[in-house]
């Protein structure tokens, strides 16, 4: 990517009318994105691991242009034809300012570099992306896995207690697409989330868990910056919920 240039992030958050199994079955996205994440929000089975089955799904395009972005965010569903078939739809642009980590979204496992972000921070809600992998995973790793996957739940739940959290879930993609998911949390302000990373308590102690890399083998961060919004996520648009 030329100088200066940076990536942008259209985010959709979709629920269908009825779960959809996407087990070695991704959902397709639009032919203008360089990268595309798109993932079932699904529970844990009883044994232990994601069943890649739900009605909600969520992810991410990224874009080498503003203008690529904006043609997608500006028209989804002449890009998503899935969008036919859901009862609720949220779509975000965003602006990427920082990235750091190791994250397999564009086919290979890449160390800082997966996105190109905005030389500054342009302000504006906060979005966090975080993702954690495995390499080569075997019998022997599976109880790592279950009980990493069990406490990533354990703080995106925590973070729904929070008054400063506005929206948060989990996208579960090894068994999609064979790439990694993430947790996406949209937050009030910087100094919500950072209270809610730094916060005493069995929480933190989750939280802490969730960052020791004794229990995956890579992991990977990213903030951006919401520029605008459309529809809603759980009978609301969240940003506009900020601005009134």
């Amino acid at each position: 990517m030329a100088q200066g240039m940076h990536d942008w992030i259209v985010f959709h958050r979709v629920r269908f009318a009825t779960p959809i199994n996407g087990t070695g079955a991704p959902l397709p996205g639009p032919a203008g994105a360089t990268c595309w994440r798109f993932y079932p929000a699904s529970p844990l089975g009883p044994d232990g691991m994601r069943t890649n089955v739900s009605a909600e799904w969520g992810g991410f395009g990224l874009y080498p242009s503003r203008e690529a972005a904006e043609e997608v965010f500006a028209a989804p569903e002449r890009h998503l034809p899935f969008l036919a078939e859901a009862e609720e739809a949220y779509h975000l642009l965003l602006v990427p300012y920082a990235h750091r980590g190791q994250v397999n979204w564009r086919g290979s496992v890449l160390d800082g570099e997966t996105l190109a972000v905005a030389p500054e921070d342009p302000k504006g809600p906060l979005v966090v992306f975080t993702s954690a992998g495995y390499d080569n995973p075997g019998p022997e790793d599976v109880p790592r896995i279950k009980t990493f996957l069990r406490e990533v739940d354990n703080v995106v739940s925590y973070y729904g207690t929070l008054p400063g959290n506005l929206r948060r879930a989990v996208y579960s993609g090894p068994g999609v697409d064979g790439h990694d998911g993430m947790t996406v949390s949209l937050w009030r302000s910087d100094a919500a989330m950072l209270a809610a990373a730094y916060k005493d308590g069995h929480h933190r102690d989750q939280m802490e868990y969730q960052r020791d890399p004794g229990h995956f083998d890579r992991s990977s961060f990213t903030r951006a910056r919401v520029l605008s919004s459309l529809g809603s996520w759980d009978g609301a648009d969240p940003v506009a919920e900020l601005a009134s």
